[in-house]
């Protein structure tokens, strides 16, 4: 039998946003959103957990290299988010307003087809401050 295992690292970047749908009244904004609907935005310095899972390549022992999990990663996310304003980097066809949910699954989206299918994506953990953290699966 195959063993699986779950392999993950960790990233930070730096991005701001404004929680404001353009469709809707300004006071809408203001009741849902909340000082996150400030006309200048916010940002936040994220944590970016990215899960693979596969088994151990009988040669090196890794499920995948940290070398290459790390040149994906930078290439797909840090690159084009960090020290960006995510309302005019994101593909906001999920929702209008660049939620870290809606984050979230962009990040999915970029990463999710450029692993090996050895060790395909699994997880990914976003931590927008303490208190905030979203976790997909895709």
């Amino acid at each position: 039998m195959i063993k699986k295992v779950r392999t993950t690292r960790v990233y930070r970047f730096n991005a701001g946003h404004r929680l404001h749908d353009p469709q809707r009244e300004e006071q809408w904004n203001r009741t849902i959103y909340g000082k996150c609907s400030n006309e200048g935005g916010h940002g936040h310095n994220y944590r970016l957990e990215v899960t693979v899972e596969g088994s151990p390549d009988p040669e090196t022992g890794w499920v995948i290299s940290p070398q290459l999990m790390d040149s994906i990663v930078d290439r797909e996310v840090l690159e084009p988010l960090d020290h960006r304003n995510l309302n005019d980097v994101l593909d906001l066809s999920v929702a209008p307003v660049p939620t870290s949910e809606v984050l979230g699954i962009e990040i999915w989206q970029k990463l999710k087809s450029q692993f090996p299918p050895s060790s395909p994506l699994f997880r990914i953990i976003l931590h927008e401050t303490d208190k905030n953290v979203f976790e997909y699966y895709g």
